[in-house]
C-alpha cells in the first residue's frame, strides 16, 4: 500500500465526505448534469441502493476520504444488464497521485468478477482531463451526443467512451450483486493491486 492510502467499498457513513467532494461538481460545473446538491440522507440512500448491485468505492489517504467512483445501471432494458456506467471524482489537491487510475481499475476488475461485459462513460465536453483518463484506462469514444443537456446558461455536448471488460459469452449468466463477490480472495487481491498503483 502507498503510504496510508485505502480503497474500500463505501458505506453510508461516508455519505458527508463523498457529497463533499461531489458538490462542487453541481454547483460550479457541468461535468455533472445534476442541478441540486442532494441532502446527506438522500445522498446515502443513492449510494445504499447503488450498492445492492453494483461497486462504490471510496478512498481513504489518512483516513480522509480523497477520491471516490461507483458503477451503476446503464439502461433499464433487460438485455442492457451486462453493461454498467461508470463515475469518479477526486477531491482538489489529489489529482496526479494515481488515484483514480486506481479506482477504475478496482471497478472494472470488479465488475468484470460480478460477470458484466461492458462499461460505459459520459464524459461533458470540453473535458480533456477526463478524455484522456478515459482514453488512458482503454475506453474509447463511441459517439457525440451534441447539445445533450442545458446547465449553467449553455448547452453541452456529452461524448460516450465504451469498453469491452470481458469476452461476450454465447449464454451469460446474470452479473453477481457486489455482495457476491466481497470478502473472497479474488476481491482482496484486486483491491490489494489498486492501492499499489497509488503514488505518494
Amino acid at each position: 500500500m502507498a503510504g496510508n492510502i485505502r480503497i474500500r467499498l463505501a458505506t453510508a457513513a461516508d455519505a458527508p465526505s463523498v457529497l463533499e467532494i461531489y458538490a462542487p461538481f453541481i454547483t460550479d460545473t457541468a461535468i455533472t448534469f445534476e442541478n441540486e446538491v442532494p441532502g446527506e440522507e438522500e445522498f446515502a440512500e443513492r449510494m445504499e441502493a447503488v450498492q445492492q448491485k453494483y461497486p462504490w468505492l471510496v478512498c481513504e489517504d489518512c483516513g480522509n476520504i480523497v477520491g471516490y467512483a461507483y458503477a451503476s445501471r446503464f439502461q433499464q432494458r433487460a438485455a442492457y444488464e451486462w453493461s454498467a456506467a461508470l463515475s469518479v471524482y477526486i477531491r482538489p489537491g489529489f489529482h496526479g497521485r494515481k488515484i483514480g487510475k486506481a479506482l477504475y481499475f478496482t471497478l472494472l476488475e470488479l465488475l468484470k468478477l460480478q460477470g458484466f461485459c461492458n462499461a460505459v462513460a459520459i464524459v461533458t465536453l470540453p473535458n480533456g482531463e477526463s478524455e484522456d483518463f478515459h482514453r488512458s484506462v482503454g475506453f474509447r469514444p463511441i459517439g457525440i451526443f451534441q447539445k445533450a443537456g442545458y446547465k449553467l446558461g449553455s448547452w453541452h455536448d456529452v461524448i460516450w467512451f465504451g469498453l469491452n471488460i470481458q469476452a461476450h459469452p454465447q449464454t451469460p449468466k446474470r452479473p453477481m450483486a457486489v455482495g457476491e463477490i466481497q470478502n473472497t480472495p479474488a476481491f482482496d487481491a484486486i483491491i490489494q493491486k489498486a492501492e499499489r498503483m497509488i503514488t505518494v
